[in-house]
């Protein structure tokens, strides 16, 4: 994040442009102080841009897996209002743990992280040698075929619990499937899915 003023809102937007060597459109920002008196106008501005927040992302990554002691490479990106940041490590099995869980830690301390950085919502997701992508085709295969396993026999089935991530997918999955619905039910690392066959 960084800070400009001007006497006006348009004239800290312009120097704010001008330094970063951004447009407008690119340009994130908050108001954080208003003088307006007879004698002094000043408005100051907080802000940042896209590239910002990926440069931001993979150094905390890279700092944070780099002192427990493994080496990474990172790249990240912005895709349909989301950043992304794929590493790629030699200790995966480690790094995203049994079934994903320090994988999904990693993405909470990152989210955190950022959010706090630039005090916003910002949408994240970090990955580890194409885990979560893989994660996410098998859940939609499994979806599938518990879907139409429901649309089949009629009788809703209740899902072993799993992450908030991977419950969107199957969300998602089922929505496109004629006759269900979904419903999540229970709390923290116990949520799960139920399939149900509607008319």
């Amino acid at each position: 994040m960084k800070t400009f003023e001007g006497k006006t809102l348009d004239d800290a937007i312009e120097n704010a442009c001008q330094e970063l060597g951004v447009s407008l459109n690119e340009l994130h920002y908050t108001i954080i102080e208003e003088k307006k008196s007879l004698f002094n106008k000043k408005v100051v501005i907080e802000c940042y841009y896209d590239e910002m927040i990926e440069e931001f992302m993979s150094d905390y990554i890279r700092r944070l897996i780099t002192d427990m002691g493994f080496e990474i490479e990172t790249v990240t990106y912005k895709q349909d209002g989301r950043f992304y940041c794929t590493i790629d490590t030699d200790n995966n099995s480690i790094l995203i743990g049994k079934n994903g869980v320090i994988l999904r830690a990693l993405n909470f301390i990152v989210k955190n992280a950022v959010n706090t950085q630039f005090k916003e919502k910002i949408e994240i997701s970090v990955d580890i040698n194409g885990y979560k992508e893989s994660r996410y085709r098998k859940v939609t295969a499994m979806s599938k075929r518990i879907g139409r396993q429901v649309q089949r026999t009629k009788v809703a089935v209740k899902l072993d619990p799993m992450p908030a991530d991977e419950r969107k997918v199957m969300h998602q999955t089922i929505a496109a499937m004629d006759h269900l619905k979904t419903e999540s039910k229970g709390e923290g690392a116990n949520r799960y899915i139920t399939i149900s066959y509607v008319d």
